[in-house]
């Protein structure tokens, strides 16, 4: 039986070809577009994929008002969906407290700590190479975390000094194809300590929390001894913890909060004496499991934005309604000129489950064969993810057996969902009605024209998202941001050894004044887009932050900031580089908040400095956050930076003069150097790959619902034939028909904007509210998009309106 109906199935896609078509194009690319999505959510959303004690291993965290900066990860859209994501508490902990905890709580089978280096420069084979992934962990670090090891035993290297673990990618780097163990790289800018490679571990994931070049054992690094003699005055470790099963997480949280107020608190007590109006009544630390780390807003690693993931879920769910409501349509105008098949049918002896069968029957060849035209194109299409929203999966991280059992899946439930509806309203044609006079059976479109709305009601949601979306991205991009950040290039120092920085300012300065491609050179430590320095300060009570950077003289003239009161720093006033007192320019927003007690040219005691200047506000962080009180101090010679102002069209001279030179400058380090108008925009890459993946989206979605429109058009044809027909009889001309044949979707279309223009409103103003600095949504931006809307749907009907009222109404009066 089951081989009948599907040969009848097959026989019936092959004889209404056109729809079977229009169908298999619509699922198809609707099921590949959310098989792409589903990729890079599950990619974003795996835990990794390598810790095997994942269940019982807790990362420690501290809560503390007097440690959170004002710009504290504010609740939001989505937010309410996140849990704990958005809480950024502190993760980094002086290096004592893990063995200490150790030592009191049974509960705890082992602890895990380790610590990120800044970068450093690697000498391996006699090539120079900078390594921004450093790290140093305790022996246990590779039990704790399963990283698949390759040669060596990893734990017996990080128990030995003068040892190091390497990715396979850095060995390979390092030693080519040849054999790494054994082999020695020194640490340059470490009194070029000497590490023999014991071990070799392979690369850390993409999506994995823990990011690693090398790894160093703990007691190796240059502050060990340091940190453990001062106990709480450095905090810079992670620690992880390993719970013994059965523990109960809250009730030990609890228990290590009471004796953390004896552990801890007495150096609180001696911090309170310095700044007498700190509340330790809110400070605590916490326990958060690693699963949940990866979705946390954190320094560490790679972590996923929960609400990006619940955006893009949101977008699927939509994706894959409209396509089940595109093919309910289609096929219900497709069962119209199917009526007198089915009422043979019946007349034949097939009963009404028989019908419904076989209806079902072609839904489910159809989507099956759009199933897997589908993940053909997703599979093809992995690697337009990268370009689209900036997605790190790759085809390697696709299995195939949960494809092809995600592909069964959505096949199952778009058979159901798609086919039920289809498959009753041809159950119940009455083969008497049909066979009658061989008249057409007429289907009411009513329900057919609520299932447009709702596909067009999300289309305006997509299409409005897409609008208000490129609007923000348009303003961000134009914003004023206080400063000039076009054609400004930045020249890393490429190390921390300041005899070594002084020289290379001198030559980049020298460099600077023989080009005539550059109009202006200076330095700064930090850059306007991070990291900054961040000071703390009391005012009535009250704990505030602020950014603080150190600039060479004639940067804020090269980055075009503007003073609107006092002076700038200058080289021929001596008093600028007292270090007792310093001299700083505050930003608009300190000095404002600073009151009275702010006066130029005097000390001012909450910021320990004197005032000498008052610059215009200007945006060092994403347009996200509100301007933080700020100050910019004179660095005392040595510079991280170095920025030049480049002339326009000079760009590429003054490179290629910058490395010819730099082997004479730089010494033995390389080269590294960026743009500031592109980090600028780095800062705004989330919001960018969200832009791509809503416009992509609007786009599909409006083809998924010109295609079910295309359907109902086709029924209003087979049902209004003979009304068209007498119309033109009693003299009706084109103009009149195609008004009356359009005035029903115009009316369709215009209900779903009233519905869809206020939803997509009330949800861009949730998202803008992400953005400090946003646009304000206008009442002609749902005008605009609902007449988009209503364009393309009397386009996509154009042809069956023109295609019935040109057929000449004999012919039509006739067939009836």
């Amino acid at each position: 039986m089951f081989r009948n109906y599907l040969k009848i199935a097959w026989r019936s896609l092959l004889r209404y070809r056109v729809f079977s078509i229009i169908n298999l194009v619509g699922l198809s690319i609707s099921i590949a577009f959310c098989l792409l999505l589903f990729y890079h959510i599950r990619y974003e959303q795996s835990f990794d994929g390598f810790h095997q004690k994942k269940d019982r291993l807790y990362r420690c965290e501290m809560t503390n008002v007097y440690n959170t900066p004002n710009d504290e990860v504010k609740k939001s859209f989505l937010s309410f969906l996140t849990r704990r994501e958005d809480e950024k508490n502190s993760d980094e902990f002086p290096l004592v407290v893990g063995q200490d905890m150790k030592a009191v709580f049974p509960e705890i089978l082992s602890y895990t700590r380790w610590l990120d280096d800044d970068e450093q420069f690697i000498r391996a084979e006699g090539q120079l190479y900078k390594e921004s992934l450093m790290m140093y962990a305790d022996s246990n670090f590779f039990r704790n975390f399963s990283f698949p090891v390759l040669k060596g035993d990893p734990a017996k290297a990080l128990a030995e000094p003068g040892r190091v673990v390497l990715t396979e990618s850095t060995a390979r780097k390092y030693f080519g194809a040849n054999d790494p163990i054994g082999r020695t790289i020194e640490i340059v800018s470490d009194s070029n300590k000497l590490l023999s490679v014991a071990a070799v571990v392979a690369d850390a994931p993409g999506n994995s929390s823990i990011q690693f070049s090398m790894v160093l054992p703990l007691a190796a690094h240059w502050a060990y001894v340091r940190d453990i003699q001062d106990r709480f005055n450095h905090s810079e470790h992670y620690l992880v913890v390993e719970l013994k099963p059965g523990t109960n997480p809250a009730a030990f949280e609890s228990k290590m909060n009471g004796w953390m107020r004896g552990y801890y608190f007495p150096m609180m007590d001696s911090n309170q004496k310095r700044e007498p109006n700190l509340d330790l009544s809110h400070y605590r630390w916490s326990i958060r499991p690693l699963a949940d780390c990866h979705n946390n807003v954190s320094d560490w690693g790679h972590f996923t934005d929960v609400k990006s993931v619940h955006q893009l879920t949101s977008i699927v769910i939509v994706i894959l309604l409209l396509a089940s409501l595109n093919y309910v349509l289609i096929t219900v105008s497709n069962a119209a000129a199917r009526s007198q098949e089915i009422g043979v049918r019946k007349v034949m002896g097939a009963g009404r489950w028989n019908v419904i069968w076989q209806s079902w029957m072609e839904t489910q060849l159809i989507v099956g064969i759009a199933t897997a035209i589908g993940l053909v194109l997703a599979w093809a299409g992995i690697p337009l993810l990268r370009l689209a929203i900036g997605s790190g999966v790759t085809t390697a991280d696709i299995s195939l057996r949960e494809s092809l059992v995600g592909g069964v899946a959505i096949a199952v439930v778009l058979g159901l969902l798609a086919g039920y509806y289809p498959a009753l309203l041809i159950s119940r044609m009455k083969p008497v009605s049909i066979l009658k006079s061989f008249q057409t059976f007429r289907i009411n479109p009513r329900f057919s024209q609520v299932l447009v709305i709702c596909q067009f009601t999300c289309c305006v949601g997509l299409l409005m998202a897409a609008f208000v979306i490129d609007r923000q991205m348009e303003y961000v991009a134009h914003k004023e941001l206080g400063f000039d950040k076009d054609q400004v290039l930045i020249v890393d120092n490429p190390s921390f050894d300041r005899a070594f920085g002084l020289r290379l300012k001198e030559r980049i300065f020298a460099f600077a004044g023989g080009q005539p491609g550059v109009m202006k050179c200076s330095g700064m430590n930090g850059r306007l887009t991070g990291p900054h320095s961040n000071n703390g300060f009391l005012l009535d009570g009250q704990q505030y932050w602020m950014r603080t950077f150190a600039i060479d003289y004639q940067c804020m003239d090269l980055l075009g900031l503007k003073l609107l009161q006092g002076r700038g720093f200058s080289p021929q006033i001596p008093t600028d580089t007292v270090r007792e007192k310093r001299a700083v320019v505050v930003n608009e927003t300190l000095w404002k908040m600073l009151g009275n007690r702010a006066k130029l040219g005097f000390y001012c005691e909450p910021i320990h400095s004197t005032i000498i200047g008052v610059a215009r506000d200007f945006h060092y962080e994403s347009l996200s956050k509100k301007i933080e009180p700020a100050a910019l101090a004179l660095a005392n010679g040595w510079v991280g930076e170095f920025l030049l102002k480049v002339k326009a069209g000079k760009t590429a001279e003054v490179l290629a003069a910058l490395r010819s030179n730099w082997g004479a400058m730089g010494e033995q380090y390389p080269l590294e150097y960026s743009f500031l108008d592109a980090s600028i925009a780095k800062m705004y890459e989330p919001e960018m790959h969200w832009q791509q993946a809503v416009r992509v989206s609007g786009f599909f979605a409006i083809l998924i619902a010109c295609m079910g429109l295309f359907g109902l058009s086709a029924i209003n044809a087979v049902n209004r034939t003979r009304e068209i027909g007498i119309r033109k009889v009693l003299g009706a001309d084109l103009r009149d028909l195609l008004g009356t044949l359009t005035k029903g979707y115009v009316r369709t279309v215009v209900i779903a904007v009233l519905i869809g223009a206020p939803l997509s409103w009330w949800l861009m103003n949730k998202w803008l509210d992400d953005f400090a600095y946003r646009i304000e949504l206008r009442w002609w931006m749902p005008v605009v998009v609902g007449m988009a809307a209503l364009a393309v749907a009397l386009g996509t009907v154009s042809y069956q309106v023109w295609r019935v009222a040109r057929t000449n109404p004999v012919d039509s009066l006739r067939s009836e």
